[in-house]
């Protein structure tokens, strides 16, 4: 995937929804989990769904991603970033 290709993808509103609609649901989960890295977003997003803006573009950047992924392929990348954002966070 192109630096181009992830920019549009990140511009895209569906996928923009799509990735926000993956984070509110996550950080439901995530808001009662002990580890930080996981608890700081999952608060943020609870408060502001706002806040679920960066994964949008670390989702987008993940291989293979692309407007045809499906709501799996979005969940997994989504979860697989969490943590490496979260634990930045808290830096």
């Amino acid at each position: 995937m192109t630096y181009a290709e992830t920019a549009a993808l990140t511009a895209s509103y569906e996928f923009q929804s799509r990735v926000i609609a993956a984070s509110t649901e996550q950080a439901l989960i995530f808001v009662n989990d002990s580890r930080p890295e996981f608890k700081e977003p999952a608060e943020a997003i609870i408060v502001s769904s706002s806040a679920a803006l960066p994964f949008v573009n670390l989702v987008a950047g993940q291989p293979g991603m692309t407007e045809a992924s499906t709501d799996g392929d979005i969940l997994a990348a989504l979860q697989a970033v969490w943590p490496k954002y979260g634990a930045a966070l808290l830096q």
